[in-house]
């Protein structure tokens, strides 16, 4: 009893002290005093606080309503129940101190040390400051704060401005983002308030949620509470019911975008958005198994597990709700790296469990949507208004190849290039923005001071790969450092490699699902001549760092940063957590943002439609935000406003890399995802921790039940070619796989949850394998019998080229056994034909050549110019000669030879006439046998009479030097002073060769 209560003092004592930090630590309610004016709402009256702010020259006075209930306190049996409506109260609730935050588990800064390890001195800094107001916990807690200008004419409603705190959906408050410098100088109704967080907010134990919806996500159910009471009762307190923007940071803004699309929002609950830093289509946005914690949490508190918890899953809530608050909020849930354990999770309720479609199909224009629900696919079920409500039917499943049949766009274009936007049925207007190194808190303070190498960079990337996506981990691991990579330096110093993965990581998580949900908002430009209908979209990049902020300079504006110049925090040199000391610049940059937020919160448009008067001693210094107009955004210009001492207008913001995130990647992580085996989509060494830089989630493709919604769609319509899908360039059907985790939809079993999955794994790597072999069987086989079909097509050529070599070499062998008997023949110089005075027939063999002449005795004194034959009267011609010739002009023609038509005449040197036969002629390869023919018969004998005719015949003499025509020359003469033997010139035996 003494230690309880000594504890309970504690408790007291510690929410006085954060009471007195509320006030104390500014001086915007220094001198605040009770209003007397009461205020009856439907559930009360409430009497807040009179604000004067009359230290501040030009802030007016507000009046102030902290701790106001908006819901029953979730507490006792409420606990994991939807929110209910507050219970009305009797008298006057004196509004003048913010209620507890709902609990939640904080982060860990007590050991300094410790936590420079995970995070930066900055980001060390800023929780010293924030945490101190999130001391004061409580189940209940579902209590809004209200801002308000002090009511002097009571007709007259301001616009009302509704923040969703961020950091995590795990813990933070509305509390400590105080509204009045907001509220007083723009003019405005500004609303922060508190929802359930982590275990207590997003609790989800249903694995069915398709087919079984229930309610889980108490938090956004808290939000949607906070709307109805606003839209009761906000009009009491000079707001205007009809013009309520909401406006988050981070998780904030991705609660935001869910309540966008969510068939629980009713139209008009609100009519503007601002997102800040944040979307739903981020990864840590959605939690991809939220039943997986729940067993975990069950397990830790020592909660029965149902055998069927598909269907007895209630069984686990229950439990859970009998157990205390602190044995829920010690339990070790660690959730993997860039990943959120307790969260926003598909219910069936307020997220639909095809929500990740329904992003495409709710912010569609007109004309895309009548043909998505007259059926050009043949789809079910009929989509309900657009509005808040508008979300699909159970029975109206998404189908991107039937959807987007009413025209094709280039799925190759760029995102610039194509002029449809899928802009038509949302009735929200939309600001939307970034900073420029949003996860740079995410890095340890030595990475900040130092830098990191190579390695470590790769072991981050890696691990939001594997934890962000599915399918072909490696292609898109090595996309992205190639796309982060500087190649143009020879050397990656620390620095760079760091700057690189801030980049990487914070296009991946913040600016490419922010971008992404823009474009699916964003209106195409109007024609010229036209005005732009419909609702409108912003885009800004804010890139300015406070002068004395927590983070050092040059490392660009980290997430959170303009966050003091949204609330107007530099007109009164900060407050709460917000830094302080800022410079006369900084002022005046708070001052043109607070109004840009005013104008569009007023009208849907931050540009000033009005000439307004500088109230603040540094708007002379805002003349540069004046002379901007600010444009729209939209996804072919994708124009936005540079945020910093020097605006300007600039367009397509990073669109490289964003062209990367949107475009490349979401292309390679659905390629093949039917037919791949499984072992190709995990990186090498899969499960090996040293490869990755913090908590993995287990491998999808393992867990039993897993069921890709989107892969199901090409399944379904495996017939439309993608080539007919009408989308704008940046929205893909695989883009939800790009950013969100996709949803399993199969049936769960807890088993795969309490055991490792190997045995699946196992099975997957086995099929796996059998396809690669039977893949590999028929490759090789194939190169077999290639190979074989070409060593015989060489053995043939080989042979052939064998073959003909032979051949070669036999005729040349038969060649030279010819020329071996010419060369026999031709050792003896002439054979005559019978004696000096008779008719001589003479045979010369000139190497391979072999001639006969033939002459006659009788003195021939004339040829004719023309005469082309040669003819001996009194000599006929052997039987050989006749029968073997092969010239038709031996033999043929009795006695006559004859000689080729230019052949000249011998010189008159040589008495007797001569005839050479033709080189073809048969009979000279027997020209021995011819001539021992003609001895016989008489004809030929030898000069001394004798029967040996020597067959060795010499080369004939040169040509005579002295030339004359051939008509002046006889054909044949005889010599008498010579021997009777003459020879026919070299030319005239070379032209008989032929």
């Amino acid at each position: 009893m003494v230690c309880e209560g000594v504890r309970e003092l504690f408790r007291l004592l510690l929410i006085f002290l954060v009471i007195l930090a509320t006030r104390g630590s500014n001086n915007i309610f220094k001198n605040a005093k009770i209003s007397t004016r009461i205020v009856h709402t439907r559930y009360g009256s409430l009497q807040g606080l009179l604000v004067p702010m009359d230290q501040y020259r030009y802030l007016k006075p507000i009046e102030v309503f902290l701790g106001v209930p908006y819901a029953t306190p979730p507490t006792m049996s409420n606990r994991f129940s939807p929110t209910r409506a507050p219970s009305p109260w009797d008298g006057i609730r004196v509004s003048d101190k913010l209620s507890p935050v709902c609990p939640q588990k904080l982060p860990d800064i007590s050991n300094e040390t410790a936590a420079l390890e995970k995070m930066p001195k900055g980001r060390l800094e800023y929780l010293k400051r924030l945490l101190p107001y999130l001391k004061n916990q409580s189940e209940d807690c579902l209590y809004l704060n209200i801002y308000a200008p002090a009511q002097v004419d009571m007709e007259h409603q301001y616009p009302v401005i509704v923040y969703i705190h961020g950091e995590s959906f795990e813990w933070n408050s509305g509390n400590p983002y105080d509204g009045s410098v907001l509220a007083s100088y723009a003019e405005l109704v500004v609303v922060t308030m508190n929802y359930r967080l982590g275990i207590l907010g997003f609790l989800n134990a249903n694995p069915v949620p398709n087919t079984k919806a229930r309610v889980a996500n108490y938090g956004l159910m808290d939000q949607i509470a906070a709307l109805h009471w606003i839209q009761q009762n906000i009009a009491l307190f000079g707001g205007d019911p009809k013009n309520v923007t909401l406006a988050g940071h981070g998780s904030g803004a991705a609660c935001i975008n869910f309540l966008m699309i969510s068939p629980t929002v009713m139209p008009g609950l609100f009519h503007r958005s601002i997102l800040l830093s944040g979307s739903a289509l981020s990864s840590w946005a959605i939690v991809e198994n939220p039943v997986m914690f729940a067993v975990k949490l069950a397990k830790e508190v020592n909660c029965t597990i149902p055998e069927k918890i598909d269907v007895d899953h209630e069984i686990i809530v229950d439990c859970l709700r009998e157990v205390s608050l602190e044995r829920l909020l010690s339990a070790d849930i660690q959730p993997p790296a860039y990943l959120s354990a307790f969260g926003p999770s598909v219910d069936g309720v307020v997220i639909k469990h095809d929500f990740s479609k329904e992003l495409l199909t709710f912010f569609r224009s007109s004309d895309v949507q009548s043909s998505y629900t007259s059926g050009a696919g043949g789809l079910g079920g009929s989509k309900e208004g657009a509005g808040g409500g508008g979300g699909s039917k159970e029975g109206s499943a998404f189908d991107v190849q039937s959807s987007y049949t009413s025209g094709a766009v280039n799925l190759n274009m760029k995102r610039s290039d194509t002029s449809f936007t899928p802009k038509g049925n949302n009735p929200y207007d939309l600001l939307f923005g970034v900073v420029t190194s949003e996860a740079l808190w995410r890095f340890s303070s030595s990475d900040i001071q130092a830098g990191f190498e190579g390695e470590r960079r790769d072991r981050i990337i890696r691990t939001y790969i594997r934890n962000a996506y599915t399918y072909h981990l490696s292609e898109i691991f090595f996309t992205v450092v190639n796309e982060y990579t500087d190649w143009e330096r020879t050397v990656q110093h620390p620095i760079n490699t760091r700057d690189a993965a801030v980049a990487a990581l914070s296009d991946a998580q913040f600016v490419a699902p922010l971008v992404q949900t823009g474009d699916l908002l964003s209106a195409k430009p109007p024609q010229p001549g036209q005005e732009q209908e419909g609702p409108k979209t912003f885009f800004y990049v804010f890139d300015y760092q406070t002068k004395d902020g927590d983070y050092p300079q040059r490392m660009g504006t980290v997430h959170g940063e303009e966050l003091p110049y949204f609330f107007g925090a530099p007109l009164v040199d900060g407050f709460n957590h917000f830094p302080r000391n800022y410079t006369r610049s900084e002022l005046a940059l708070a001052e043109a943002v607070i109004i840009y937020v005013a104008n569009f919160a007023r009208t849907g448009n931050p540009n000033e439609h009005h000439k307004q008067e500088p109230v603040l001693a540094a708007s002379r210094e805002r003349n540069r935000f004046r002379s901007i107009t600010w444009g729209e955004y939209d996804s072919v210009h994708q124009k936005y406003l540079e945020i910093s001492m020097k605006p300007k207008m600039k367009n397509h913001f990073r669109a490289h890399q964003l062209s990367v995130w949107l475009r490349l990647i979401p292309e390679l992580h659905r390629a093949g995802m039917e037919d791949v085996v499984a072992r190709h989509n995990l990186f090498k060494n899969h499960n090996n921790p040293e490869i990755y830089e913090g908590l993995v989630r287990p491998d999808p493709l393992s867990r039993a039940g897993y069921t890709d919604p989107i892969t199901e769609l090409f399944r379904k319509k495996a017939n439309v070619s993608l080539q007919t899908i009408e989308i704008p360039t940046t929205i893909d059907p695989m883009m939800m796989t790009t950013c969100v985790s996709v949803v399993s939809s199969g049936t769960f079993n807890h088993q795969s949850y309490q055991n490792t999955s190997a045995d699946t794994l196992a099975s997957l790597e086995a099929a796996g394998y059998a396809a690669y072999s039977t893949a590999l069987s028929v490759t090789i086989a194939i190169g077999c019998s290639l190979l074989i079909l070409n060593v015989l097509i060489f053995a043939g050529v080989y042979y052939q080229r064998d073959k003909t070599r032979l051949e070669v070499k036999s005729l040349q062998q038969q060649q030279q056994r010819n020329q071996a008997n010419f060369e026999a023949i031709s050792k003896h110089g002439h054979y005559h034909i019978g004696h000096s005075q008779t008719a001589n027939v003479i045979v010369d063999v000139e190497q391979d050549t072999s001639a006969m002449m033939l002459a006659q005795q009788t003195e021939v004194s004339t040829l004719s110019k023309g005469q082309q034959h040669l003819c001996t009267g009194n000599m006929p011609m052997p039987n050989s000669i006749k029968g073997s010739s092969a010239n038709p002009s031996i033999g043929n023609q009795g006695n006559c030879m004859t000689l080729p038509k230019n052949a000249s005449t011998c010189n008159q040197s040589y008495g007797q006439p001569y005839l050479t036969l033709p080189k073809n002629a048969s009979m000279l390869n027997k020209a021995a046998n011819i001539i021992a023919e003609m001895q016989q018969q008489g004809y030929v004998q030898h000069p001394n009479g004798s029967a040996t005719i020597p067959l060795n015949v010499p080369k004939p003499p040169p040509p005579p030097k002295s030339k004359s025509p051939p008509e002046h020359q006889p054909l044949l003469s005889a010599h008498n002073n010579k021997s009777n033997i003459n020879r026919v010139p070299q030319a005239a035996m070379n032209e008989m060769r032929v």
